[in-house]
């Protein structure tokens, strides 16, 4: 993969958070979790109801 591919992937993964009755988020992620191995936007990214890690860790 070259650098623009890779460039091009980064700018269009979205936010794997998940929560229960709620649409799955389309903003982009920024943020991976060293745990989940998962990608999050910022918001999500400590939100419990969204990322269970964060529930963990608390």
């Amino acid at each position: 993969m070259g650098e623009e591919e890779a460039a091009s992937a980064d700018l269009e993964r979205l936010c794997q958070g998940i929560s229960p009755g709620v649409a799955a988020c389309t903003y982009p992620a920024t943020v991976r979790c060293t745990s989940c191995q998962k990608w999050f936007c910022d918001a999500h990214a400590e939100d419990e109801q969204w990322h269970a890690c964060m529930v963990s860790n608390q």
